[in-house]
């Protein structure tokens, strides 16, 4: 998904899983957390890939309204 479609989901602490040159890679697993802190997401964002968010599938859900 376009990490823009999750607005609310922010960094782990201390950039935990984000390395990378210009952007978090995504290959070292988590790197991002809903708004009460349980990471749930893995954003790709290094100027030399793509430009995803990866959603753990065993944390979330879809939900509809």
């Amino acid at each position: 998904m376009h990490p823009d479609d999750a607005a609310d989901i922010r960094p782990l602490p201390h950039g935990e899983n984000s390395n990378g040159c210009c952007g978090p890679r995504g290959g070292e697993g988590l790197n991002r957390a809903c708004p009460c802190g349980a990471p749930l997401a893995t954003l790709a964002a290094d100027c030399f890939g793509p430009y995803e968010l990866h959603l753990d599938p065993v944390r979330t859900y879809a939900f509809f309204r």
